[in-house]
């Protein structure tokens, strides 16, 4: 009979089910900002730090964007965050719910500037060169995806990431640019295993310089990036660490450009805004005048990024004394813009 009294009490208080926590993110970028909407082309909010933590409590159905919990962050603010500039720390995405938010850039510029020419220093795409990026899908190439291989002016966090962090702020851009960000959004946010840490074209295809847990003991990191990535179109920008072994960059560069050839994905050559090879004995223009030259034997694309340099401030380069080759903040994003110039004349666009 008592058993049945306890029983009873026990029923009356029925034990309280406790509510999941959110999923818990850290920020893994060295600074990035929040997004209005999940878009990369969605105005700038609120910075965020790495080593930051933050509950997740809405995500895209692709989980490709996070929406954060941020102390103080009006209803009205946008807390949308890239899901590449973060890591979760504990709990299971799944359980955050999918928001939908869509966004619809407003038209900032006219129909002229719209259709305005690109300036000279961006390649004239031919119909041989379109149709090699438009055939890459037969080798299992993806259509809205590319790379970079490059030197420490094309590291992540210096070049592409700059845009994917919001610090390239893209909602400025035409809407023709914005539409090329938006096609090739999953690129902007990827670490390069051709990029990530600066290489020189002796390294490119030599696998002592490759991750071999990726990309095993016989390739090479623009081998191995080209297959991990599937991109179609890959942005080669080397020569600024070649200062010293100027004498064999065209014997390195030349296997780049026809392994991404014969792997069908559309090189882009890309020249460099310093001519620092000429203190170690190169004559002037040394490396960009090889770069200039393989890409009309190869006819490949050219974007010369020097042309695209001479009207900034120290031609884009922080002033380092007899040695500049470091790009500044204006160098930097006038790489990004002449990069998505590019993509877009590739595009058709």
């Amino acid at each position: 009979m008592l058993a049945c009294k306890l029983a009873a009490l026990v029923n009356l208080h029925p034990a309280q089910s406790q509510a999941p926590l959110p999923p818990k993110i850290t920020i893994t970028a060295e600074q990035a900002w929040l997004r209005r909407t999940p878009s990369l082309v969605a105005g700038n909010t609120l910075p965020v730090f790495k080593g930051q933590f933050y509950d997740v409590i809405g995500r895209t159905a692709d989980s490709t964007w996070w929406q954060l919990a941020v102390p103080d962050a009006g209803k009205s603010t946008g807390t949308w965050l890239l899901a590449d500039l973060g890591a979760l720390y504990s709990g299971d995405l799944k359980a955050a719910p999918v928001v939908s938010a869509p966004f619809k850039p407003s038209p900032t510029a006219t129909t002229a500037r719209r259709s305005a020419p690109f300036p000279a220093w961006i390649p004239r795409i031919t119909p041989k060169q379109r149709a090699i990026w438009q055939n890459s899908v037969r080798a299992g190439k993806g259509l809205n995806l590319f790379t970079v291989a490059g030197d420490c002016n094309s590291q992540p966090s210096v070049y592409l990431r700059r845009l994917a962090s919001g610090q390239f702020d893209a909602s400025t851009l035409e809407p023709r640019l914005q539409a090329i960000t938006q096609r090739f959004a999953p690129s902007f946010g990827r670490v390069s295993l051709a990029a990530q840490g600066g290489f020189g074209s002796h390294a490119m295809m030599d696998p002592t310089w490759a991750d071999g847990a990726l990309c095993g003991t016989t390739m090479g990191p623009f081998e191995c990036e080209l297959w991990v990535s599937r991109a179609s179109i890959v942005f080669i920008s080397l020569g600024t660490q070649e200062q010293y072994t100027w004498r064999d960059f065209e014997k390195h560069y030349r296997p780049i450009i026809e392994h991404a050839l014969s792997e069908g994905v559309l090189p882009v050559l890309m020249t460099k805004a310093d001519d620092i090879e000429t203190l170690a004995g190169a004559p002037s223009g040394y490396i960009n005048n090889v770069i200039r030259r393989l890409a009309g034997e190869y006819d490949v694309p050219l974007l010369d990024f020097w042309a695209a340099t001479r009207d900034l401030p120290n031609n884009g380069l922080i002033d380092e004394g007899d040695k500049d080759f470091h790009l500044s903040y204006a160098g930097l994003d006038r790489k990004i813009l002449v990069t998505l110039q590019t993509l877009a004349a590739i595009a058709g666009k």
